[in-house]
Protein backbone atom coordinates (compact mmCIF):
# COMPACT_ATOMS: atom_id res chain seq x y z
CA UNK A 1 0.00 0.00 0.00
CA UNK A 2 1.32 3.40 -0.75
CA UNK A 3 2.92 4.87 2.08
CA UNK A 4 0.80 8.03 1.75
CA UNK A 5 -2.54 6.20 1.59
CA UNK A 6 -1.27 4.29 5.06
CA UNK A 7 -0.48 7.33 6.29
CA UNK A 8 -4.31 8.77 5.72
CA UNK A 9 -5.65 5.63 7.40
CA UNK A 10 -3.54 5.64 10.49
CA UNK A 11 -5.29 9.24 10.98
CA UNK A 12 -8.42 8.44 10.30
CA UNK A 13 -8.41 5.44 12.51
CA UNK A 14 -6.57 7.36 15.63
CA UNK A 15 -9.70 10.47 14.79
CA UNK A 16 -11.92 7.28 15.64
CA UNK A 17 -10.58 6.34 19.00
CA UNK A 18 -10.04 9.43 20.11
CA UNK A 19 -13.32 11.11 19.40
CA UNK A 20 -14.69 7.52 20.91
CA UNK A 21 -13.13 7.92 23.75
CA UNK A 22 -14.08 11.56 24.67
CA UNK A 23 -17.55 10.62 23.71
CA UNK A 24 -17.95 7.16 25.65
CA UNK A 25 -20.02 7.64 28.35
CA UNK A 26 -22.47 9.91 25.91
CA UNK A 27 -22.57 6.71 23.66
CA UNK A 28 -23.80 4.20 26.62
CA UNK A 29 -26.11 7.30 27.85
CA UNK A 30 -27.77 7.62 24.30
CA UNK A 31 -27.97 3.99 23.26
CA UNK A 32 -29.79 3.54 26.46
CA UNK A 33 -33.16 5.94 24.94
CA UNK A 34 -34.86 4.83 21.91
CA UNK A 35 -34.78 8.06 20.73
CA UNK A 36 -33.32 12.06 20.41
CA UNK A 37 -31.82 14.12 19.32
CA UNK A 38 -28.06 13.04 21.57
CA UNK A 39 -28.78 9.37 20.10
CA UNK A 40 -28.76 11.14 17.09
CA UNK A 41 -26.21 13.07 16.82
CA UNK A 42 -23.98 10.14 17.70
CA UNK A 43 -24.95 7.78 14.77
CA UNK A 44 -24.46 10.11 12.68
CA UNK A 45 -21.00 10.68 14.22
CA UNK A 46 -20.47 7.06 14.01
CA UNK A 47 -21.43 6.87 10.19
CA UNK A 48 -19.02 9.42 8.84
CA UNK A 49 -16.34 8.10 11.35
CA UNK A 50 -16.71 4.80 10.14
CA UNK A 51 -17.61 4.59 6.59
CA UNK A 52 -15.04 7.18 6.06
CA UNK A 53 -12.76 4.48 6.36
CA UNK A 54 -14.74 1.80 4.16
CA UNK A 55 -18.08 0.46 3.33
CA UNK A 56 -18.30 -1.15 6.24
CA UNK A 57 -21.46 -1.37 8.50
CA UNK A 58 -20.95 -1.01 12.42
CA UNK A 59 -23.59 -1.98 15.31
CA UNK A 60 -23.42 -1.09 19.60
CA UNK A 61 -25.50 -3.90 21.46
CA UNK A 62 -25.05 -5.59 24.67
CA UNK A 63 -21.82 -7.80 24.74
CA UNK A 64 -20.46 -10.46 26.33
CA UNK A 65 -18.02 -10.41 28.71
CA UNK A 66 -18.63 -7.07 29.21
CA UNK A 67 -21.91 -4.40 29.43
CA UNK A 68 -21.02 -3.12 25.95
CA UNK A 69 -19.52 -4.29 22.35
CA UNK A 70 -18.83 -2.02 19.39
CA UNK A 71 -18.91 -3.99 16.46
CA UNK A 72 -17.90 -3.13 12.89
CA UNK A 73 -18.74 -5.29 10.12
CA UNK A 74 -16.67 -6.04 6.93
CA UNK A 75 -20.37 -7.21 5.55
CA UNK A 76 -19.06 -10.21 3.80
CA UNK A 77 -15.28 -8.34 1.65
CA UNK A 78 -12.34 -10.06 2.55
CA UNK A 79 -10.74 -7.14 1.83
CA UNK A 80 -12.22 -4.98 4.59
CA UNK A 81 -11.68 -7.77 6.80
CA UNK A 82 -7.90 -6.86 6.73
CA UNK A 83 -8.81 -3.50 7.49
CA UNK A 84 -11.45 -4.05 10.04
CA UNK A 85 -9.22 -6.00 12.11
CA UNK A 86 -6.30 -2.72 11.91
CA UNK A 87 -9.39 -0.81 12.95
CA UNK A 88 -10.01 -2.58 16.23
CA UNK A 89 -6.84 -3.54 16.72
CA UNK A 90 -6.15 0.35 17.79
CA UNK A 91 -8.70 0.16 19.74
CA UNK A 92 -8.66 1.12 23.54
CA UNK A 93 -9.19 -1.27 26.37
CA UNK A 94 -12.23 0.03 28.74
CA UNK A 95 -13.87 -1.95 31.39
CA UNK A 96 -17.11 -1.44 29.77
CA UNK A 97 -16.60 -2.12 26.38
CA UNK A 98 -15.24 -5.19 23.76
CA UNK A 99 -14.77 -4.54 20.39
CA UNK A 100 -15.12 -6.66 17.11
CA UNK A 101 -13.73 -6.32 13.66
CA UNK A 102 -16.54 -8.46 12.36
CA UNK A 103 -19.90 -10.19 13.69
CA UNK A 104 -19.32 -12.90 16.33
CA UNK A 105 -20.94 -16.14 16.17
CA UNK A 106 -23.65 -15.96 19.13
CA UNK A 107 -25.34 -17.97 21.38
CA UNK A 108 -29.03 -16.90 20.81
CA UNK A 109 -32.68 -17.96 20.52
CA UNK A 110 -32.27 -18.39 16.52
CA UNK A 111 -35.47 -15.83 16.44
CA UNK A 112 -35.34 -13.71 13.41
CA UNK A 113 -36.47 -10.13 12.89
CA UNK A 114 -36.00 -8.86 9.54
CA UNK A 115 -38.02 -6.66 6.92
CA UNK A 116 -38.82 -7.81 3.50
CA UNK A 117 -38.79 -6.23 0.33
CA UNK A 118 -42.06 -3.97 1.14
CA UNK A 119 -40.03 -2.92 4.51
CA UNK A 120 -43.09 -5.10 6.27
CA UNK A 121 -41.41 -6.83 9.51
CA UNK A 122 -40.81 -10.88 9.74
CA UNK A 123 -40.87 -12.41 12.47
CA UNK A 124 -38.73 -15.96 11.73
CA UNK A 125 -37.93 -19.11 13.65
CA UNK A 126 -34.68 -21.26 12.58
CA UNK A 127 -34.92 -23.23 15.45
CA UNK A 128 -36.13 -26.23 13.23
CA UNK A 129 -34.06 -25.60 10.06
CA UNK A 130 -31.34 -27.93 8.41
CA UNK A 131 -28.64 -27.58 6.38
CA UNK A 132 -26.11 -29.40 4.39
CA UNK A 133 -22.35 -28.71 3.77
CA UNK A 134 -21.03 -29.38 0.37
CA UNK A 135 -17.46 -29.34 -0.72
CA UNK A 136 -16.03 -27.48 -3.33
CA UNK A 137 -12.53 -26.27 -4.18
CA UNK A 138 -9.77 -24.15 -2.34
CA UNK A 139 -11.24 -25.58 1.61
CA UNK A 140 -14.40 -23.70 0.54
CA UNK A 141 -17.61 -24.94 1.21
CA UNK A 142 -21.44 -24.26 -0.15
CA UNK A 143 -24.18 -23.95 2.31
CA UNK A 144 -28.15 -25.11 1.37
CA UNK A 145 -30.24 -24.38 4.31
CA UNK A 146 -33.53 -26.28 4.04
CA UNK A 147 -36.51 -23.95 6.13
CA UNK A 148 -39.86 -25.05 5.78
CA UNK A 149 -41.45 -21.77 7.21
CA UNK A 150 -40.23 -19.13 4.38
CA UNK A 151 -42.70 -19.81 2.12
CA UNK A 152 -44.59 -16.21 2.40
CA UNK A 153 -40.89 -14.67 2.13
CA UNK A 154 -39.82 -13.21 -1.26
CA UNK A 155 -36.66 -14.74 -2.69
CA UNK A 156 -34.67 -11.70 -1.71
CA UNK A 157 -35.79 -11.85 1.98
CA UNK A 158 -35.13 -15.49 2.61
CA UNK A 159 -31.80 -15.18 1.08
CA UNK A 160 -31.19 -12.36 3.91
CA UNK A 161 -32.65 -15.13 6.52
CA UNK A 162 -30.18 -17.16 5.61
CA UNK A 163 -26.90 -14.97 5.54
CA UNK A 164 -28.23 -13.57 8.92
CA UNK A 165 -28.71 -16.69 10.16
CA UNK A 166 -25.31 -18.14 9.26
CA UNK A 167 -23.18 -15.52 10.69
CA UNK A 168 -25.07 -15.74 13.84
CA UNK A 169 -24.48 -19.22 14.14
CA UNK A 170 -20.65 -19.80 12.50
CA UNK A 171 -19.48 -15.91 12.92
CA UNK A 172 -18.70 -13.65 10.22
CA UNK A 173 -14.88 -14.43 9.94
CA UNK A 174 -15.56 -18.23 9.41
CA UNK A 175 -17.89 -17.23 6.90
CA UNK A 176 -15.64 -15.15 4.75
CA UNK A 177 -12.97 -17.90 4.98
CA UNK A 178 -14.89 -21.25 4.48
CA UNK A 179 -18.11 -20.64 2.82
CA UNK A 180 -18.25 -19.83 -0.48
CA UNK A 181 -22.09 -19.60 -1.64
CA UNK A 182 -25.51 -20.16 0.74
CA UNK A 183 -28.92 -20.94 -0.79
CA UNK A 184 -31.83 -21.67 0.97
CA UNK A 185 -35.06 -23.94 -0.06
CA UNK A 186 -38.24 -25.20 1.58
CA UNK A 187 -37.10 -28.49 1.04
CA UNK A 188 -33.72 -30.21 -0.24
CA UNK A 189 -33.23 -32.36 -3.04
CA UNK A 190 -33.62 -36.03 -2.52
CA UNK A 191 -29.74 -36.39 -3.40
CA UNK A 192 -29.27 -33.94 0.16
CA UNK A 193 -31.55 -35.60 2.24
CA UNK A 194 -29.71 -38.19 3.84
CA UNK A 195 -27.09 -36.21 5.06
CA UNK A 196 -28.79 -32.74 6.36
CA UNK A 197 -28.21 -31.81 9.79
CA UNK A 198 -30.34 -29.62 12.42
CA UNK A 199 -29.25 -25.95 12.16
CA UNK A 200 -27.77 -26.56 16.11
CA UNK A 201 -24.80 -28.36 14.58
CA UNK A 202 -23.80 -25.68 12.17
CA UNK A 203 -20.99 -24.16 15.01
CA UNK A 204 -19.83 -27.24 15.43
CA UNK A 205 -18.99 -28.44 11.99
CA UNK A 206 -17.34 -24.90 10.93
CA UNK A 207 -15.68 -24.96 14.25
CA UNK A 208 -13.78 -29.32 13.00
CA UNK A 209 -13.40 -27.51 9.97
CA UNK A 210 -11.48 -24.59 10.55
CA UNK A 211 -9.00 -26.86 12.84
CA UNK A 212 -8.41 -28.88 10.00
Amino acid sequence: MDQRIMKLTENKIKKLWKWFKNHEKQIRECMEKESGSDRDFIVEQLDNLILDMGIFSWEIRPGVSKNWSLIISPNGDKELLRKSKKIMHKAPIHEEWEFHYCRPALNWDRQLLIYDSFMDEQQINASNWKYVVVPLKEEKFKLILEANNINHLDRETALKAAHMTVVNEIGEETKIHSVSSIDIVDQLKQEHKSSKSDILKLKDQFLKIRKL
